[in-house]
């Protein structure tokens, strides 16, 4: 054998250290355990770690103890669960070695962790699995992780086998995967992504790997007429589609849509609804299971919902309780809708007391966005969708920390604003793919914003959703949010964490797609108390995001309130 090293990675009880140490022996090689490492040159135990540097400090230790590692001629490593998820990793271990996937069930994972506790020491448990459900916390980390496992060299399926024949298959492995040619010797463009279309110019669908299923969300041009055949490939058995739409839509895209439905020899049945927050009531919801049932439509029939904003809300929620939840499609015509609402699986029914106080989880099975709808939006709204761009760009890198950004999406849109704003093909429809895929990240890896991710995207509406409410909703949402952005881009300057020049950025670019970014005169002490009124509220403190650096944010809360006065006073 030659002497690249063999990495084993996997999820916690899958065996690595064991692997590692009988691997090692029969080839006569060193091994080293990561996470052993990381304890003896730290002097402290990895839950130690995670209690004064949190994750983010330990996957820090881990990254060098895996340089050193891999600088030795050959090798055995036993890798941390999480070892692998990072890229700079992967590209370290895929240019040093062997990548092998020891890989198990959770109950079987579960089982053998129980077992290892049995004999260790009081804080051996690994601080990501101390849960009181542990095969459903390794079920729901596990499968976060997945398709990085599913990235190794080899995978070996350890459930029935006993750790001799796990290592007999790991070294076998090895062995032929040093007799088999390199892909780039089979395939003229290697890794090429597959694409919804032969069209070069149109961005591969992105993969929401959310709720029960992943589901596409696919971003075209111009490709309405090939959404039913998408649908019949996904729905074979469906007879039905409910669509429900907008009114104004419907007119004017009505005949496209059902076309290209009744093509796949759906039925089809359509419901116009005003596109208003005084249609999102449990009344409305009702009327819309009366008519499905007239309709007979059955759970292996499909919801279509076209429109955007208040509609989407409105039938997803209808969708995700209507027999316990039917395939729902959706088409967004907003910009909008197509960057931000139609992905993420939140719908919403208002209250008497409270907007939005009703609602669900539920993912679509498809997201279809025909970004050249977006022209025959009214200016007014469309400009405002712009506010939601310019938030993922100013988080971009917060949204995906273990990538590496070439071309931020900061700067495309600094250089490209003549662009967008001309509704050029080709720059706005990377510029919606490239939205909703942070959207896609954020949703996969933060579902039910239950964790300190998904909150990022509420940059700006801390301050945009009381504006709303305190000019009675004059100002649109995307207005708000931009004025919202500005504010707290003040305020962590203030706070002394992000520097003028990054405050002055945002303004400048806000202005140059002629976005508001002073607040309008409303009193102080009134957006204070909406504030902490706000769903977004942890315990009695509101949650701030606010920017550093070009791209990245963080989440703090009691924030001085003197301070976030001051913020309001010197952007109006």
């Amino acid at each position: 054998m030659n002497r690249r090293g063999i990495y084993l990675i996997g999820f916690s009880g899958s065996g690595k250290s064991m692997i590692a140490r009988t691997v090692a022996r029969e080839l006569n090689w060193p091994w080293y355990d990561l996470d052993q490492l990381i304890v003896e040159r730290s002097g402290m135990s990895i839950p130690v770690i995670f209690r004064k540097e949190g994750e983010t400090g330990f996957r820090l230790r881990e990254a060098e103890v895996l340089r050193d590692v891999s600088e030795q001629a050959a090798f055995v490593v036993a890798c941390g669960g999480g070892t692998a998820v990072r890229v700079e990793n992967r590209r370290l271990m895929a240019s040093r070695g062997w990548i092998i996937t020891l890989e198990g069930r959770p109950e079987v994972l579960n089982a053998r962790i129980q077992r290892q506790l049995l004999h260790a020491a009081p804080d051996a448990i690994r601080p990501l699995l101390d849960a009181v459900y542990p095969v459903d916390q390794i079920r729901a980390l596990k499968h976060s992780r997945q398709s990085t496992y599913a990235l190794a060299d080899w995978t070996v399926h350890t459930d029935r086998l006993t750790p001799e024949q796990v290592t007999a298959e790991v070294v076998r492995a090895v062995r032929l995967l040093e007799t088999t040619p390199e892909p780039s010797a089979w395939f003229d463009v290697p890794a090429a992504p597959l694409r919804h279309s032969s069209d070069p110019d149109l961005p591969p669908p992105v993969v929401v790997a959310a709720g029960a299923w992943p589901y596409q969300a696919v971003v075209g041009w111009s490709h309405l007429a090939s959404l039913g055949e998408q649908v019949r490939r996904l729905f074979p058995h469906a007879r039905h589609a409910a669509v429900l739409a907008e009114t104004e839509t419907w007119a004017r895209l009505g005949d496209a849509v059902r076309g290209t439905l009744q093509a796949q020899d759906l039925e089809i049945h359509v419901r116009e609804v005003a596109s208003a927050e005084r249609s999102k009531t449990l009344e409305e919801a009702s009327a819309i299971y009366d008519w499905l049932l007239d309709q007979r439509v059955r759970r292996d029939d499909l919801v279509v919902v076209v429109g955007g904003g208040a509609i989407d809300d409105l039938v997803s929620f209808v969708a995700s309780t209507y027999m316990r939840g039917v395939p729902l499609v959706k088409v967004p015509t907003s910009l909008e809708g197509m960057v931000d609402t139609s992905i993420g699986g939140k719908t919403a029914l208002n209250h008497p007391r409270a907007h939005n106080l009703i609602g669900t989880f539920y993912h679509p099975h498809l997201t279809w966005s025909d970004v050249s709808l977006v022209r025959d939006e009214p200016a007014r709204e469309r400009r405002a969708a712009f506010a939601e761009i310019v938030k993922y760009a100013m988080l971009e890198g917060s949204l995906m920390p273990h990538e590496t950004i070439g071309v931020t999406m900061l700067d495309q849109l600094e250089g490209g604003v003549g662009m967008l704003k001309a509704l050029d093909r080709q720059t706005l429809t990377q510029i919606v793919a490239r939205c909703v895929a942070l959207k896609a990240q954020v949703v996969s890896a933060d579902e039910r914003d239950m964790g300190q991710f998904r909150i990022l995207l509420n940059y700006g509406h801390t301050v945009g959703h009381a504006l709303e409410t305190a000019t009675g909703y004059d100002l649109l949402h995307g207005e708000a949010v931009a004025i919202g952005m500005t504010v707290e881009a003040r305020l962590a300057v203030r706070m002394g964490l992000a520097d003028e020049d990054l405050e002055q950025r945002l303004g400048r670019l806000l202005e140059r797609l002629e976005l508001p970014t002073r607040l309008p005169p409303v009193p102080h002490q009134l957006l204070l108390e909406l504030i902490h009124r706000d769903k977004k509220v942890f315990g009695d403190a509101p949650r701030w995001i606010l920017p550093t650096t070009p791209g990245r944010a963080v989440v703090l809360r009691n924030l001085p309130e003197e301070e976030v006065v001051a913020a309001l006073r010197e952007r109006q």
